[in-house]
This record gives C-alpha cells, sequence and structure tokens, in this order.
C-alpha cells in the first residue's frame, strides 16, 4: 500500500531502531496514545463498528454474505509476512482493493479496536492498544468514515472478553446461520473445523475442501475452480486466512453465498473447555500456539465429508 510521508517515516525509524528498544517504549507510546485518543480526542475521526450481537443478527436477517478483516490482513497489506501466509505483492492489493469496496449483500467487519478496549481481558486490551498504534494510520487509509462495518469478534467473543456470560447464546445464535443448510467448507488441510465438537451438527449436509494449511494463496487459481463446481445453492463457509477474503469476494460476485468464519473453531473449542488461554486441541492445526503439525485425524465422518484436496 502506498505510505503518506509520517508512515514512511515511522517504518524508517522502526526500521533502525534496535528490537529490545522498541520492546521496551513501544507499548507504552501505543498507551500513551490510546489515552490521548480516548480522553482527549472524542470528536476524532474513526470507522463505526458493530456490537457482535448487532453483527450476527443482521446476518440472520438479511441473509447477508460476510469478509472479516482483522490485524493479519492489515498487516499483510502493510508488507508484512504472517506465520501462515507469506507476503504476497498481489494478495496484499486485492485485500486493499476488497477492504475499499461497498457492495450490498456483503457486510464487510473490522475489529472493535476503536473506542475503549476495557472490556477486554489485558493481554487482548494490550495486543488491540498496541495494534492501533501500530497499525492505525494503515488502517485509516483503508477504510471508509462513511460506512458502518460488521464486528470481526462475530466468530470470537469467548476467550478475550471479560464477559464471558453471553458466549453461548451467541454461538447458539451464530450456528443458525448454516442450520439445515447444504454447507461446503473450505478449510486449511490441518484445521478439521467441527471435528470433536458440534460446530456443525445443525447442517443438512457437509462437504470439504481442503487447502494447504500455509501459502494458501499460491494455489488460489486451483482452489477457486474446485469450488465453483459446487452449486450455488449451498452456503459455502471458509476457514483460509486472508486468502479466505479474496475467494469469498470472487464467489459474492459469482452469486454464492459466503461467510468467512475464520477461527470460529478454536474459539468455541477454548468455551468448551472453559479455557482461560488458548490450548493445544488434539487433530487441529492452531496457528497462534504455533501448533502446525497436528496428529493424523482418521475420523470416517470427515474423511468421507471431504470431496477434494488442493495441494
Amino acid at each position: 500500500m502506498k505510505r503518506t510521508l509520517i508512515q514512511s517515516i515511522v517504518q524508517t525509524i522502526r526500521g533502525v531502531t534496535p528490537l529490545k528498544i522498541r520492546q521496551i517504549i513501544g507499548w507504552r507510546l501505543a498507551f500513551a496514545l490510546y489515552y490521548f485518543n480516548i480522553y482527549f480526542r472524542p470528536n476524532r475521526k474513526r470507522p463505526r463498528v458493530l456490537s457482535v450481537d448487532d453483527t450476527i443478527d443482521l446476518i440472520i436477517q438479511k441473509n447477508l454474505s460476510v469478509i472479516r478483516f482483522g490485524d493479519g490482513e492489515i498487516s499483510l497489506i502493510d508488507g508484512l509476512d504472517l506465520g501462515f501466509q507469506r507476503y504476497d505483492a498481489d494478495l496484499a492489493a486485492k485485500l486493499e482493493m476488497i477492504l475499499k469496496t461497498d457492495v450490498n449483500g456483503l457486510l464487510f467487519t473490522l475489529p472493535d479496536m476503536w473506542e475503549r478496549q476495557d472490556w477486554q481481558e489485558y493481554y487482548a486490551y494490550r495486543f488491540g492498544v498496541h495494534h492501533i498504534y501500530r497499525y492505525g494510520p494503515a488502517w485509516k487509509s483503508a477504510l471508509s468514515f462513511d460506512r458502518t462495518y460488521g464486528n470481526t469478534g462475530m466468530t470470537r467473543f469467548y476467550l478475550a472478553f471479560k464477559d464471558k456470560s453471553k458466549a453461548a447464546e451467541r454461538f447458539k445464535k451464530l450456528f443458525s446461520i448454516w442450520e439445515d443448510k447444504d454447507v461446503v467448507l473450505i478449510e486449511g488441510e490441518k484445521s478439521r473445523l467441527g471435528v470433536g465438537n458440534n460446530l456443525f451438527d445443525n447442517v443438512k449436509s457437509l462437504q470439504r475442501i481442503l487447502c494447504p494449511p500455509t501459502d494458501a494463496y499460491d494455489k488460489y487459481e486451483a482452489i477457486k475452480n474446485e469450488v465453483i463446481k459446487i452449486g450455488k445453492d449451498k452456503l459455502i463457509l471458509i476457514s483460509l486466512g486472508p486468502t479466505a477474503k479474496v475467494l469469498a469476494y470472487d464467489l459474492f460476485k459469482l452469486g454464492y453465498r459466503v461467510i468467512d468464519i475464520g477461527h470460529i473453531d478454536m474459539e468455541y473449542e477454548m468455551f468448551s473447555r472453559k479455557a482461560d488461554k488458548q490450548v493445544k486441541v488434539p487433530f487441529k492445526y492452531f496457528n497462534e500456539i504455533n501448533e502446525r503439525n497436528p496428529e493424523e485425524c482418521r475420523d470416517e465422518k470427515y474423511l468421507n465429508q471431504i470431496i477434494a484436496i488442493i495441494k
């Protein structure tokens, strides 16, 4: 993405400042900026983001397709590698283009980072404050202040939330989106969403297309060509990192209903375990805790759902 002069200067300073010094001063500067914005700039420009509940309700009421943007996507747009997707200039350009698009029937969601952050557990609070300090200019250059976005937390409302009392109700409501529907799930080869839990027990049918667990965008055309063999009467759910955003956008334009569900399975696993931190789950890839080589899964029900594997 094109950087402003100030962004370029800040990036240059970061590049020549040793990591230890950045770690010492970075979060302090982040909190100083956060408090200044919250308490002294209440009328500053920032995106309008719905609550988690309003986002889920809107999707259900209007049968919307959804593309979720988070910290990973803006980092990639800004030129950085992710743990499971290296930087790709074409991918970054498409993500930025999609984020600036406004299309009826397609809801874009953003992280709820623009107001007070003390509704979160401290680790998430600190991450959000630092993220806005680090990537705020990149977000603002890619967003519109004249529209309303959904909340990316629509699939992650348990672990980071101080108030976890509504999690069960929210999961139930979210699961109703695919209730009694024929679903095709596009996921990383080792992600295995719904295996070992009841995430998709309410669907009419479930099929899976497995994609590379890392650098899936390298196989984008092969993935897309496989998916478009599917009838448009089926609901497409995608959990495939930044590649999911481009795929969801392209499929939506072709007439599919698509929901980018991201990390929902691991969030549901943490909820089911009443965990207070991210933990390993058998058979499942979990990038955020560096669990990238899970055990093989020989569950017959899961294996019979697989209709294609993209290598």
